[in-house]
């Protein structure tokens, strides 16, 4: 990494204090938020946060946090399998150039593979690669060994050595002795190639490669290239984007379904006579009352909002939202009947939370639960 010198040199003939060095106006620079491109990449992330909060979950627990592609040779296609479980075209990655774009950042790109495509029929990976003669062409090459007998010092040929009348022996052709240990008893000083049209040793040889879809021949000069990538969760995708207010919105309607009145941002007294602000509050006509609490922030503060719930004592309190928390603090609120929901997928909150909600509610009224 470059660093700048801050260190100035100094102006040969020292100037008086009078002598000012005119500066020139700067004009003032573009924040990188206000370009056209920005401003619809962060618009395209608010549209799309359940989706985005989705497929960073699943590529870290069903892919290993590494979005690794299918390919399709026949069909010259490349897959992204996750990419199908949001409702998006596997074979169009546009969804996954943007999350890794560096104002998001959620996903880093990197290339995975690269393959020699025909120049002119760019959609089909099938090609064969071809060793062909440097001096007529011809695709019939050999490749010939030379094999060191190191008892006797024989150098001969590879053929020379298989055993006329068992031929998948080795015998030496000079002593006659039979090879057992052909890594211990032979050595290879040398290789080249033979044609068998043009009967043509040669040291090196033609590489061309071969379209097998359409069966012709190009050189690797004409070849060209693709590139496919793969994505890998980047450190700052650990903590999918939540929208908290949209979680409070959908929670509100789960709470709306099961009968309760809501409200949200509800202000109540405890006994201690403190007022406690609940993030969603839910009421219902069996005079029964949900509390739920969103933690954003950490363990600390789930303390102060188990605080709230034994103050104002709630029918059923659900404290939900990302951030990790510990098991000691889970046992905490298991003791007191609070239930805790972390996860980064909004969708996961949610049917968790309804899950939660409606076992609480039968308990309440006297189901019989298995």
């Amino acid at each position: 990494m470059f660093q700048l010198n801050r260190n100035h040199s100094k102006l040969k003939g020292a100037q008086s204090a009078d002598q000012k060095i005119p500066k020139l106006a700067q004009k003032p620079a573009l924040v990188d938020d206000d370009l056209p491109e920005i401003k619809e990449l962060i618009r395209w992330n608010e549209e799309n946060k359940q989706k985005i909060s989705k497929l960073l979950d699943k590529i870290k627990q069903n892919f290993n946090g590494v979005l690794i592609p299918q390919i399709d040779h026949n069909k010259g296609a490349v897959h992204y399998p996750a990419l199908g479980e949001i409702g998006e075209l596997t074979t169009n990655p546009v969804f996954l150039e943007k999350l890794s774009h560096r104002k998001l950042g959620f996903l880093e790109k990197f290339v995975y593979n690269q393959f020699l495509i025909c120049p002119d029929h760019r959609a089909s990976f099938l090609l064969n690669v071809r060793l062909c003669c440097p001096k007529c062409n011809s695709i019939d090459v050999h490749k010939l060994h030379l094999f060191e007998h190191k008892i006797c010092g024989c150098i001969m040929e590879k053929p020379k050595f298989v055993d006329a009348q068992e031929a998948d022996k080795l015998k030496c052709p000079s002593c006659n002795r039979v090879i057992k240990n052909p890594q211990k008893e032979l050595r290879s000083p040398a290789m080249w190639y033979f044609c068998n049209d043009c009967k043509e040793k040669f040291d090196e040889v033609l590489i061309n490669f071969h379209c097998k879809e359409f069966d012709h021949d190009f050189t690797i000069n004409d070849a060209q290239t693709v590139t496919v990538c793969g994505y890998a969760l980047t450190d700052g995708s650990e903590h999918s984007p939540l929208d908290y207010q949209e979680l409070k919105s959908e929670i509100s309607r789960v709470l709306s379904k099961l009968g309760f009145s809501v409200d949200e941002n509800y202000t109540i007294k405890g006994k201690s006579g403190h007022d406690h602000k609940i993030d969603i509050y839910g009421s219902n006509n069996k005079n029964q009352t949900a509390f739920i609490l969103v933690n954003d922030s950490n363990d600390s503060e789930i303390d102060s909002k188990i605080i709230q719930i034994l103050d104002t004592s709630p029918k059923i309190a659900l404290i939900i939202g990302a951030a990790s928390v510990n098991e000691k603090t889970k046992a905490i609120a298991s003791k007191y009947n609070v239930s805790i929901i972390s996860s980064q997928n909004m969708s996961e909150i949610v049917s968790e939370a309804e899950k939660i909600l409606t076992y609480r509610l039968q308990k309440l009224d006297g189901v019989q639960l298995r």
